[in-house]
């Protein structure tokens, strides 16, 4: 082999370990992404008839806290939501404390508020309907979480 040939062929090595590289680093930057959206979206559960955060939720709002910090252009909606115990008004008021409880936890750690946009539903979206039990009220006293854009 001569010499033009030999760096010809170092040449197109050097390409595909390029061309590896890159794609390497786009399927690390993909599944990163995803998993920022993962944490995102999870919900975040409520005591009952409690608005404050436990602390199960302060860890789950603190991986959002990072995945908003890596994605400066993802903005959400947080939705606050209630179970069916108690009256209407009640339930709507208590969700919208839930869904300000998690706002105030992002902006007091440095997320802008113009990002995060809050709606209160009571008890007009259940996660669970099928029974009157404890179990699946729970899971309908939550804030869920809705990424708008920056995905």
């Amino acid at each position: 082999m001569d010499a033009a040939q030999r760096e010809n062929s170092k040449i197109q090595s050097d390409a595909n370990d390029s061309d590896a590289a890159a794609a390497a680093a786009a399927a690390a930057r993909s599944k990163s992404r995803a998993g920022d959206r993962e944490a995102l979206t999870t919900p975040v559960y409520f005591q009952f008839d409690r608005s404050e955060v436990t602390d199960e939720g302060m860890r789950l709002l603190d991986q959002k806290v990072d995945a908003l910090q890596r994605n400066p252009s993802v903005q959400l909606r947080i939705e606050g939501n209630a179970d069916d115990s108690g009256s209407d008004e009640y339930n709507l008021a208590l969700s919208q404390r839930r869904a300000a409880i998690a706002h105030r936890y992002f902006t007091d750690r440095g997320i802008d508020g113009s990002r995060i946009r809050i709606a209160a539903y009571g008890e007009e979206r259940p996660a669970c309907t099928a029974t009157r039990e404890e179990d699946c009220r729970s899971k309908n006293r939550r804030d869920e979480f809705v990424v708008l854009t920056g995905f």
